[in-house]
């Protein structure tokens, strides 16, 4: 399966991916300068010059950014997750909602607008001009480079989430489901760890040669970092399990530190992911929490 992969910067974590294959564009980088100037400059004559469609695998900030910021892009015929078009198309209220999560799951830590503005910046976005001519289904297929790819719904980073399978090469495009640490990876609003979970043994099942990740390189070790993702789901679920048994009572972002090994740095982030465990643990009946203005507080049974 021949595909051009290309790494952008983006704010605060590190780069982000957007692939070419024949005249597609999948993923179009973060909403920042950073990245948008790069990603205009490629389709100015570069690398990504002449592409005809755009294919999203999740309208999350850095993947639907050059959608939102770049007029070119949002004309060509985009191809969006079943689901995706009221977030693509509502853009603005989709950050305003998730900062407004973020803001709240994180009482507690002294964090201001300008900790948001840095990775979720609120301004004008090309919303409704993108063009939406196809939205993608569990089942379906879909036609790149004269090659027919499967399409699998793979929510838990992102419910509106989807993976392109290459049979005849054992290629998987990805999207974000397989990180680059093997970790779940909290997304706002619609993450769920127990999808993730289901979304990883639906991939195993599928014996890929190749994982194509949207952050980071290639994994010609598919196998072995499905599983080494799946181990993590286990493993971080009883840490943050027999630590908030230990303590009896306690609140997320202690354990963000003590089972996650948080640093001061990375707190808030970890103490997002916490919460989807903490989510996840409560469905299993393994124990309770409790969002308030004082940040989340959990009870073991």
């Amino acid at each position: 399966m021949e595909y051009e992969r290309l790494e952008f910067e983006q704010p605060v974590y590190g780069g982000v991916n957007v692939l070419r294959v024949g005249d597609t564009l999948v993923d179009t980088g973060h909403v920042a300068p950073v990245s948008r100037d790069a990603v205009r400059a490629e389709l100015d004559g570069g690398r990504l010059a002449g592409v005809e469609r755009v294919l999203l695998t999740h309208p999350h900030i850095d993947h639907v950014g050059g959608s939102e910021t770049i007029e070119t892009l949002a004309d060509l015929p985009h191809v969006v997750p079943e689901g995706a078009t009221p977030v693509v198309h509502g853009f603005g209220d989709y950050l305003r909602r998730a900062r407004g999560e973020m803001t709240r799951l994180l009482a507690g830590f002294d964090l201001d607008e300008d900790h948001w503005d840095a990775y979720f910046p609120l301004g004008s976005y090309s919303e409704e001009r993108i063009d939406v001519e196809r939205t993608l289904d569990d089942g379906d297929t879909v036609t790149l480079d004269e090659e027919e790819l499967s399409v699998l719904h793979t929510p838990g980073h992102a419910e509106h989430h989807v993976a392109l399978w290459h049979e005849g090469s054992g290629t998987l495009f990805s999207g974000d489901l397989v990180s680059e640490n093997d970790h779940f990876q909290y997304g706002p609003l619609y993450g769920d760890v127990r999808a993730y979970r289901n979304s990883l043994e639906r991939i195993r099942d599928l014996d890929p040669d190749l994982l194509v990740p949207m952050h980071g390189p290639e994994m010609p070790d598919a196998e072995a970092r499905i599983e080494a993702s799946l181990s993590n789901v286990d493993r971080t679920a009883d840490r943050i399990h027999t630590d908030a048994v230990d303590r009896g009572e306690c609140w997320a972002r202690e354990l963000a530190g003590e089972a996650l090994g948080a640093t001061e740095a990375d707190a808030p982030f970890m103490t997002l992911v916490t919460y989807e465990y903490l989510r996840y643990l409560e469905r299993e009946g393994r124990l309770r929490f409790d969002v308030s203005e004082d940040g989340i507080r959990v009870f073991a049974d």
